[in-house]
């Protein structure tokens, strides 16, 4: 099985990205496909999504979602933390984190198939994930990250050593089918320096991007990959023969065979 690591940029990517999204989230936590479609469908356009894909079939093993800001800086875990039952608005947020005026992403889902968590493999696809949502984030100049995160989830980012904070004033919660989570912040120009001070044993696949059995090509990390392609322009009608006019056409009086030969 070859693994690739990359941001989801075909329409084929992007469909294997939601399939695992959509497995995960529902043996977890029991968000239905119709769930998932009311709370992220609106953001699909927004959306851009790292992906693990085995290369033999085109299946994620893995996937995170970024939702990027409108116009106004509107990303999904901004919303929802200014409802119950955290009411934490969006502005308090960011002037406590120094990210007034600064874009901000949300990194609205995190999934790694069960099938395939086990293991060293498994911790690789785990690493890999966190990796790109870095790199991606840092490359494409964007200062800080949201999310709400299961607390299980942030328990692990935070042993690898990655600063994921609790948003000032958030406590942990039930959200959207998981018992406790925890809305969060990550400075993205804090990550690395915090894995080398932190987990100096995981420099290696969290800062370099090198890992045992997933492929890594800093092109499939690009920031001009992820945005929605453009449909493409329909084929112009081709306009059809004119008919030929049969109005004087008589039925043949006599058939000849492709295999008959001219009577001597």
């Amino acid at each position: 099985m070859g693994l690739r690591l990359l941001i989801a940029h075909t329409p084929a990517e992007r469909d294997a990205a939601r399939r695992v999204e959509e497995r995960v989230f529902l043996q977890a936590f029991g968000n239905t496909p119709e769930v998932m479609e009311q709370e992220y469908g609106p953001y699909d356009g927004r959306s851009r999504f790292v992906a693990v894909l085995d290369e033999a079939d085109g299946s994620a093993l893995g996937a995170a979602r970024f939702v990027l800001p409108d116009d106004d800086g509107e990303v999904k875990t901004l919303t929802d933390v200014a409802g119950d039952p955290w009411h934490l608005t969006a502005r308090e947020v960011l002037a406590a984190t120094g990210l007034t005026g600064r874009p901000v992403w949300d990194v609205a889902t995190l999934a790694v198939d069960p099938r395939f968590r086990a293991g060293r493999a498994g911790a690789e696809l785990s690493l890999a994930l966190c990796f790109a949502i870095g790199r991606y984030a840092l490359d494409c100049r964007v200062p800080g990250l949201v999310a709400i995160l299961d607390d299980r989830v942030l328990r692990l980012l935070r042993f690898m050593g990655l600063p994921w904070e609790p948003m000032p004033g958030a406590t942990s919660q039930p959200y959207l089918g998981s018992p406790a989570s925890t809305p969060c912040v990550f400075l993205v120009d804090t990550g690395t320096d915090s894995v080398r001070a932190r987990r100096p044993d995981l420099v290696r696949p969290l800062v370099d991007g090198v890992f045992d059995s997933i492929a890594v090509d800093r092109a499939d990390l690009a920031p001009d990959r992820g945005a929605l392609l453009p449909e493409p322009d329909p084929l112009p009608a081709r306009p059809l023969p004119p008919r030929r006019d049969t109005t004087g056409w008589r039925p043949p009086t006599a058939n000849r065979s492709a295999t008959s030969a001219p009577a001597p």
